[in-house]
């Protein structure tokens, strides 16, 4: 038999976690059974990083927030590329894929849902524009894809829930060399409270500066490494110089290497104000660093409260600070949160799990 021909249309071609999730879909996915490609809204980053895994890339472009051409011309795309499945990620994409689908004769859909619609840094208009265009176009989709239970809650039919994973050995063998990596960013030799993200609204990373300001007054020697970059960049800066941090806290821009970054910090921290089943503190509790992070959404279905991490609550300094300062006064708890998060990840949330659910779910859908 034939594989099964199945087309993604991502939601960006930058890089985050919708783009992560592809990535490690392309790399672990049966392509005997499964013949991937990927359409991308526009030109970017993320094409070339597809380009490297023999991934064929196509480019739609989408435009407007609502645009009857868009629909036409991703039709036309899928059209060329004959797909079985077509799997689609985030509110736009999903509504243009679903019509796009509706004009085509053979191929089923899955909308995946990486985050709350309810959560979207957008305008309160746009938002009531993006509900009213996912439920109008809803009975379209053969199935809903959610990569964590809360965001399930959302839908009340042809809802499956399939958990981010990662591989915790390739993890281990991105590990570089601590202590020349520290000397490398001017780290010094006191713990390291580390953020890594998008520079946005949504990750919060104002409030992790301020928790490392307040850190510091309790352990002078601490310093902040912030790994990403993104348009809060120069608020950052200004409100860095603000906090009196100066060298104390290091903003590294957008990297390759993070899970090498990660295994240099003491403790990491999500500050999130809104996510969905974050890849990020995958990787960090994988490599068994020590966890805090905000309760929201799908992060608490990864980190067991005062089990595999810590849980504050969003958008407080302080919170974060005192639970910050417990874990490096209290090496032993660090490390068997560290040594917990770890065996979680690895027994709960492996990319063997996700991959092998996904293709189920592809040969479910794709029965006559």
């Amino acid at each position: 038999m034939r594989p099964l021909r199945v087309v993604h249309v991502a939601g960006s071609a930058d890089w985050g976690g919708g783009e992560r999730y592809l990535e490690l879909l392309a790399r672990h996915l049966d392509r005997d059974r499964f013949a991937l490609s990927v359409v991308l809204p526009s030109e970017g980053p993320f094409a070339e990083r597809l380009s490297r895994l023999a991934v064929p890339v196509h480019v739609a472009d989408l435009g407007r927030l609502v645009a009857p051409s868009a629909i036409v011309r991703l039709a036309a795309t899928l059209h060329r590329l004959r797909p079985d499945i077509v799997q689609s990620h985030g509110a736009r994409s999903n509504f243009y894929a679903r019509l796009a689908v509706a004009l085509l004769p053979r191929p089923r859909h899955v909308s995946t849902v990486h985050n709350s619609l309810r959560d979207y840094p957008v305008s309160t208009l746009r938002r009531v524009v993006y509900r009213a265009m996912d439920r109008s176009t809803l009975p379209l989709t053969a199935r809903v894809l959610c990569v964590a239970d809360t965001l399930a809650r959302d839908y009340r039919a042809r809802v499956t829930v399939i958990p981010n994973g990662i591989d915790v050995s390739e993890l281990d063998a991105a590990r570089g060399d601590t202590r020349q990596i520290r000397r490398g960013l001017g780290l010094g030799a006191g713990p390291v409270i580390g953020f890594v993200g998008r520079l946005t609204p949504q990750k919060d990373p104002m409030t992790f500066l301020r928790s490392v300001a307040a850190i510091r007054r309790e352990l002078p020697s601490a310093t902040g490494l912030v790994v990403g970059d993104g348009p809060l960049r120069a608020d950052l800066e200004l409100e860095m110089a603000r906090l009196g941090l100066g060298e104390h806290c290091v903003f590294t821009g957008a990297r390759s290497d993070v899970p090498a970054l990660l295994d240099t910090m003491d403790v990491f921290v999500l500050s999130s104000v809104s996510e969905g089943f974050p890849f990020v503190l995958l990787e960090a509790m994988g490599l068994g660093c020590p966890v805090v992070a905000t309760g929201v959404n799908g992060v608490t279905e990864i980190v067991q409260a005062d089990i595999s991490g810590l849980l504050v609550v969003p958008g407080d300094p302080a919170s974060i600070a005192s639970a910050v300062i417990d874990l490096l006064r209290r090496p032993e708890r660090a490390r068997a949160l560290g040594a917990a998060g770890r065996a979680r990840v690895a027994d709960c949330f492996s990319v063997e799990r996700m991959v092998r659910k996904t293709e189920q779910l592809y040969r479910e859908i794709a029965r006559p």
